[in-house]
């Protein structure tokens, strides 16, 4: 998870931005808080070792508006992608070893799970459709946490077909990554203080900088739905 330097740090910039922006005197200034949830893709960069399917991810957002600008900070973090190798079996042909044995049979399988969790600060720009419904272009930065995790099982196959398990070995490593965000959303206002805000959210990567080969991709995607609260 993100160390919790970092979230104390990125917040106090949220709130240090937040105020200077405070300083322009408005009406109709007010503070709000977004819960959003949406479908999650994973995001490595190689169609090889991208998990397929779909997951939800959720979130936390506040900020503050001015009716036509305001500053948001939000942490947005998704299920884990998980993809199971399907298990192989091999006949160990080298020297004995451990707990690997010449001309013993063997099935190994295993897990992969990968997510990304950001931490995002935008700049929010709003144009009034009408009492409504607002347009909100917002534009920023984010870090973004990548932790990878992966098991892998063996198990001897013995001579009357049972398995065995011999071998387990778990692995856990992360990246992170400095990206720049945009997000369109349309607030509708379906009360005083409570509106339904689709977004896209669209997150850029530094992914030809990184030779690692566990980069995410260069752009990622994704449709969200917010449940929003002002003050």
């Amino acid at each position: 998870m993100l160390s919790f330097g970092r979230l104390v740090v990125a917040i106090a910039v949220c709130l240090v931005a937040a105020r200077a922006d405070a300083q322009t005197p408005s009406s109709t200034r007010r503070a709000f808080v977004d819960v959003p949830i949406g479908p999650d893709w994973d995001d490595a960069y190689s169609d090889r070792t991208r998990v397929p399917g779909t997951t939800w991810e959720t979130g936390f957002a506040f900020g503050f508006d001015s009716g036509t600008s305001g500053v948001e900070c939000g942490l947005s973090v998704p299920q884990w992608h998980v993809k199971n190798i399907a298990p192989q079996r091999y006949r160990y042909a080298g020297p004995s070893y451990e707990w690997e044995r010449q001309g013993h049979l063997y099935e190994r399988s295993g897990t992969l799970q990968r997510r990304s969790i950001d931490l995002t600060i935008l700049h929010r720009t709003n144009v009034l459709v009408n009492r409504h419904v607002t347009f909100s272009w917002l534009v920023g930065g984010g870090h973004v946490y990548r932790p990878e995790q992966s098991t892998n099982v063996t198990k001897e196959v013995l001579p009357d077909g049972q398995l065995t398990e011999v071998d387990a070995r778990h692995s856990a490593s992360s990246r992170n990554y400095l990206a720049a965000v945009t997000r369109l959303d349309v607030e509708f206002r379906v009360g005083p203080r409570l509106s339904v805000v689709p977004r896209l959210r669209v997150t850029a990567f530094p992914s030809l900088l990184d030779d690692s080969g566990r980069a995410p991709r260069l752009f990622m995607a994704r449709p969200e739905v917010a449940v929003r609260w002002r003050f």
